[in-house]
């Protein structure tokens, strides 16, 4: 369960498809200075994300893909909804101080203040759903970043003994044009791999509360 919440929190981004390492170069210190800056701001314009999302995942020891299809709904003051639609049905909801995990069979709530663990997951969720979060984490993680000619990236390397146990590297690739979130990898410690795309992106647009709703 914990490794679902984790792969959320990322995603809420996050949350790709995976990366080509030769697309990018080391960014030079005036680059890195331009990212910080165009991903704050861009952050701090984002009121609300509507956006579908596909979800490649690769386990370490089978030969093949599992590939997923969904929608996230973000808005500001800790509401965040990332749904699976396809292949099967999922939800996960975080309103405030309260998760809300459904299944098709299954509902499960949890107080995120009975756990200092869900403390540091929803801090961290709400603060990654673009980037910037993540960035000025410098105790959960360690930052690279990288410049290409349509697209940059950060790669974060964990620091934090909670995502050490999840992850060896998490990526984020930034489009130029908004400087928003367009794709997340996320390699785990076991060999596996996870990765999104995020499309047809909304920003600013009014999502009814009821999206939220915690029953």
């Amino acid at each position: 369960m914990y490794k679902k919440l984790i792969i959320v929190i990322v995603t809420g981004l996050a949350f790709c498809l995976s990366v080509n390492a030769q697309q990018f170069s080391a960014a030079t210190e005036e680059q890195e200075k331009t990212m910080r800056k165009k991903i704050a701001q861009s952050s701090a314009d984002m009121n609300s994300l509507i956006c579908d999302f596909e979800q490649v995942k690769e386990l370490a020891m089978l030969n093949e893909k599992m590939i997923s299809k969904g929608r996230m709904y973000y808005k500001k003051d800790a509401r965040l909804r990332w749904e699976y639609l396809s292949p099967y049905f999922y939800t996960f909801i975080l309103n405030d101080k309260k998760i809300l995990m459904r299944t098709e069979s299954t509902q499960n709530v949890i107080d995120v203040k009975s756990s200092k663990l869900f403390q540091e997951i929803v801090r961290i969720m709400m603060s990654s759903i673009n980037g910037t979060g993540l960035i000025d984490d410098s105790k959960s993680f360690s930052a690279d970043y990288y410049w290409g000619e349509k697209e940059c990236m950060v790669s974060f390397i964990p620091i934090s003994k909670e995502m050490k146990k999840m992850f060896s590297t998490v990526k984020l690739t930034f489009n130029k044009k908004d400087y928003t979130v367009d794709k997340v990898e996320m390699e785990e410690q076991n060999g596996g791999m996870t990765v999104i795309k995020l499309s047809q992106k909304r920003f600013n647009e009014e999502i009814e509360n009821e999206k939220f709703n915690i029953d």
